[in-house]
C-alpha cells in the first residue's frame, strides 16, 4: 500500500474572552470527505523536511506565517487506497491572519476540550482525543510520541528521493547504453547523488526544476509569501552548490540533469550529452 507523508499544523492561541486554549480547525471543501474537519497542512514534497512542509502548506493554505514549531503527534492511519503518515506540530502565527481558501468550507477556532464536538476526518480522531485532554496531554503521552516521531523521521529521510519519473527515465537510458553497477542516493558521497558510479567517481543529480531553480526554464516564484519561498529556494541552491563543490574537490565528475531536459522533445539530446560526459570521465 502506498504511503503518503503529510505535515499538519496545530495552530494555538489563547481566547481573549475566557483565557482558554484554542486551536484552529478547517472544514474540507472537496472530495468524498467534504464537510469533515481537519488540521491545516499537506503533503511533504521531495527534498523537504516535515517542518518546512508544515510552514509552506500553512502559508499557501491560510496565508499565514507560523513559527515555534513543536512536534507533538504522529498519525498513522490506513485509508482504503493508501496509508497516511502525518506528523503534527504545535505552532504559532507570527504574521498574517487565517484566510478561507477555495478548498475549504470554513475556519473555526475551537476550545481544546470541545474539539470532539466536530465531525473529524477519520485519521484525525486519535489526535483530537489527545488534544482534548488539555495541556497535560503534551506530557502524558510524551514517551510514545517521541518513539513514533523518531520512526516517521526515519521514514521521511528515505522519502526525500524515491524513484521519481525523471530519475527512472535517466536510469532506463543508462541501462540501455550498457551502464550498470551504479548506486542510488549514495550516502558516502557529498550531497547523496541520485545516481553514483563510485569506481568512476561520477555523480549524477536529477534535479526538479521548481525546487532547485532551473537555469533553463526559470520556474516562477509563488506570489504569496514571496520572502518565505525565496529563502527556501536560496537554501536549496546553496546546498546544491556546496555538494557539487565538495564532490569536485574530491575528484568527482558531477553531471546535473534538469527535469525539463527530460521532456520528450529534449531527452535524446540530453542523454547524448550525459553519455558523452560519462565516457570522457571514464577515459
Amino acid at each position: 500500500m502506498k504511503t503518503i507523508h503529510v505535515a499538519a499544523g496545530i495552530i494555538r492561541r489563547t481566547a481573549e474572552s475566557s483565557a482558554t486554549s484554542e486551536v484552529l480547525a478547517v472544514q474540507r471543501g472537496y472530495g468524498e470527505m467534504r464537510g469533515l474537519w481537519e488540521f491545516p497542512g499537506g503533503k511533504v514534497e521531495r527534498g523537504e523536511t516535515p517542518e518546512d512542509a508544515c510552514r509552506r502548506e500553512l502559508a499557501e493554505e491560510l496565508d499565514v506565517t507560523v513559527e515555534n514549531l513543536q512536534a507533538f503527534y504522529t498519525v498513522e492511519y490506513d485509508y482504503p487506497d493508501f496509508h497516511l503518515s502525518m506528523e503534527c506540530y504545535f505552532c504559532e502565527i507570527t504574521a498574517g491572519s487565517p484566510r478561507l481558501s477555495d478548498r475549504q468550507l470554513g475556519l473555526r477556532w475551537v476550545e481544546r476540550e470541545r474539539l470532539g464536538e466536530l465531525a473529524w476526518m477519520p485519521a484525525d480522531t486519535g489526535l483530537v482525543e489527545a488534544l482534548a485532554k488539555g495541556d497535560d496531554a503534551e506530557h502524558a503521552v510524551e514517551g510514545e510520541l517521541v518513539r513514533r516521531r523518531a520512526a516517521i523521521r526515519k521514514s521521511m529521510k528515505g522519502n526525500k528521493r524515491a524513484n521519481t519519473k525523471p530519475e527512472l527515465l535517466v536510469r532506463q537510458r543508462l541501462r540501455a547504453a550498457g551502464l550498470t553497477g551504479y548506486r542510488l542516493q549514495w550516502a558516502k558521497a557529498p550531497g547523496r547523488p541520485d545516481i553514483a558510479f563510485p569506481g568512476r567517481k561520477i555523480a549524477i543529480f536529477v534535479n526538479g526544476c521548481f525546487w532547485h531553480r532551473c537555469p533553463h526554464c526559470h520556474p516562477s516564484v509563488p506570489k504569496r509569501n514571496t520572502a518565505f519561498w525565496e529563502a527556501k529556494f536560496a537554501r536549496n541552491v546553496e546546498r546544491d552548490r556546496a555538494a557539487v563543490a565538495a564532490l569536485e574537490e574530491a575528484g568527482w565528475t558531477v553531471i546535473t540533469i534538469w527535469e525539463c531536459e527530460l521532456k520528450r522533445t529534449n531527452i535524446d539530446k540530453t542523454m547524448e550529452r550525459v553519455l558523452a560526459q560519462i565516457q570522457a570521465a571514464s577515459a
